[in-house]
């Protein structure tokens, strides 16, 4: 699990160490999904795409401002940003016949 870090028009930023399992992951095959999930409310926003390292200053820069970080440096650690090419709405029903909007290839 990940925090969404921001949004721009460069993607869906997230951060974790290069040497976590994601970290190595991403680094074999750079595709991944974020999903949002509300149980209380019935929804659901997936988020489908392509993975960019950010720059290390941006890396750096997220690690200073993490609330548990101390003033040392964490080489490892890499911001990312996902470039969606899917994205999924999705709303539940009482039913089970749930509502799904779907937008895909989006330019990312």
């Amino acid at each position: 699990m990940l925090i969404l870090k921001d949004l721009d028009a460069g993607g869906w930023q997230f951060a974790t160490a290069r040497t976590s399992r994601k970290g190595r992951e991403l680094a074999e095959n750079p595709r991944a999904a974020l999903n949002f999930y509300w149980s209380e409310l019935g929804r659901q926003v997936r988020v489908v795409g392509s993975v960019v390292e950010l720059s290390a200053e941006a890396s750096a820069r997220d690690w200073a401002e993490r609330p548990a970080a101390d003033d040392a440096a964490n080489p490892a650690w890499q911001l990312y940003a996902l470039r969606p090419t899917e994205v999924e709405f999705w709303q539940a029903s009482a039913d089970r016949h749930h509502i799904r909007h779907r937008y895909d290839n989006l330019p990312g």
